[in-house]
């Protein structure tokens, strides 16, 4: 069974409309309690240092998170960081950017389309064997 070119493009089209384009947004300070914890964030200190931590919580005044380490050999290793909140600048997650996923998936459709119309464009062809006239 062979598959049409417009099968495989719809499969590319939904597994990109899946993953999403994503991007990084600050969080204003009122919501770092209520949102750090669930996603790695990304975290910029006053001095220009720049982190990113897998999972991290607050606890009292502090930001407390872990950071992969670099290492060879199968098993992953983390450090914790501990960061005065006084001291950290902003803190961004990483979310879906809406605009962008449907920019993607229109374009994803609209070359679906136009695979679609050429595939069976392509497997009708003019039928008849008469001769064509020539032009007086």
């Amino acid at each position: 069974m062979r598959l049409s070119r417009a099968w495989h493009l719809g499969v590319l089209a939904v597994w990109v409309a899946g993953t999403g384009c994503t991007t990084l947004r600050e969080l204003p300070r009122r919501d770092y309690l209520a949102r750090v914890g669930r996603d790695p964030v990304h975290v910029l200190t006053g001095r220009g240092e720049s982190f990113e931590l897998e999972s991290a919580r607050i606890e009292a005044d502090s930001l407390i998170g872990y950071r992969r380490r670099e290492v060879e050999g199968p098993i992953d290793e983390f450090e914790t960081v501990r960061l005065a909140l006084d001291d950290v600048a902003s803190i961004s997650v990483r979310r879906i950017d809406w605009y962008r996923t449907g920019l993607v998936g229109v374009s994803a459709a609209a070359a679906i389309a136009v695979a679609a119309t050429r595939s069976t464009g392509a497997e009708t062809a003019p039928t008849g064997g008469g001769k064509i006239p020539l032009p007086e």
